[in-house]
């Protein structure tokens, strides 16, 4: 086919047939153009800042965290944690999830530890129970790790139990 011969509103429906690359400004002024949180949000890769009332172009492969990559996303500094993003709506801000988020995970922490905590004193005292003399092995592995191998505690006790009075009646 020749140019010549084409019609001109032919040489556009097959231009749009093609994928073009969106720039950044278009980008913007799709995004820019919306009003209303509900009508940016319905916009690929676009994010509502809601104290200027604003519709930013955001298109981070996670868009609730773009506040984190760019503190500029939206137009007001003291915004940019506020952002609204397609996952959550326009009443949850980025700093609520980041939050909650957060929360979960160090609430699951903790009671991960609460109970791997009870389980070992659980198993503790039943190897106790199981092994009344555990103490007096450790005390044995040690003296024969230290080299010692007279009975401290035995010889302390005995010395204690002899009689005081003993060399005293044969003096008299």
């Amino acid at each position: 086919m020749d140019k010549s011969t084409m019609d001109p509103l032919a040489i556009v429906a097959s231009r749009n047939n093609f994928t073009t690359v969106e720039g950044e400004r278009e980008h913007l002024m799709r995004c820019w153009s919306r009003q209303t949180c509900g009508a940016c949000l319905d916009q690929d890769e676009c994010s509502w800042c809601p104290f200027t009332w604003s519709c930013v172009p955001n298109s981070y492969g996670i868009p609730l965290l773009a506040p984190a990559s760019n503190p500029n996303i939206c137009p007001h500094p003291a915004e940019r944690w506020e952002l609204r993003t397609v996952p959550f709506g326009c009443h949850v801000s980025s700093v609520t999830v980041v939050t909650a988020s957060i929360a979960i995970i160090v609430t699951a922490l903790f009671v991960s530890f609460i109970l791997i905590s009870a389980v070992a004193v659980l198993r503790w005292r039943r190897y106790k129970r199981q092994t009344p003399d555990w103490r007096d092995k450790w005390r044995r592995r040690w003296r024969e790790v230290l080299g010692s191998t007279e009975n401290t505690c035995t010889r302390a006790s005995s010395t204690e139990r002899d009689s005081l009075l003993v060399n005293q009646d044969s003096a008299m």
